[in-house]
């Protein structure tokens, strides 16, 4: 049986409110593998991601879930990094495409960001909200 690829994401820049998305991976990591069912996981993380690394990083593991931690905005952009580091928005629109286009393998995309409900209604996403 393939095993459920999970791809986690995370973006802390260095201009915003620093997170402790290093303590959400760990713990996450923790769970899955003290779980009764650990050998149907499959755990990838990128850290530090910029909007470039977004699709690699799906093309790469192929994931059923994808689930990023990082920041998000009222404007309904999640915060990923620049080349400096700092932050760069990436609007709704564009994850929303990405996430269509990537539809027959993902199957669940979880957004662990403040205002990730005004990312998640723009692409039919079930909401966690920071």
């Amino acid at each position: 049986m393939d095993k459920i690829r999970i791809l986690f994401l995370s973006s802390d820049p260095s201009d915003a409110g620093r997170l402790r998305l290093g303590q959400e991976l760990r713990e996450i990591r923790e769970k899955l593998q003290l779980s009764k069912q650990r050998d149907t996981f499959q755990l990838d993380a990128r850290e530090a991601v910029r909007p470039g690394d977004i699709t690699q990083a799906i093309f790469d593991v192929e994931p059923q879930i994808v689930h990023f931690s990082g920041h998000g905005m009222s404007t309904g952009e999640l915060c990923f990094e620049n080349i400096t580091g700092t932050v760069q928005p990436v609007a709704p629109s564009a994850l929303s495409s990405l996430f269509e286009r990537v539809s027959t393998h993902v199957q669940c995309v979880v957004l662990n960001a403040c205002h990730s409900e005004s990312q998640a209604g723009r692409t039919h996403l079930n909401i966690k909200e920071r």
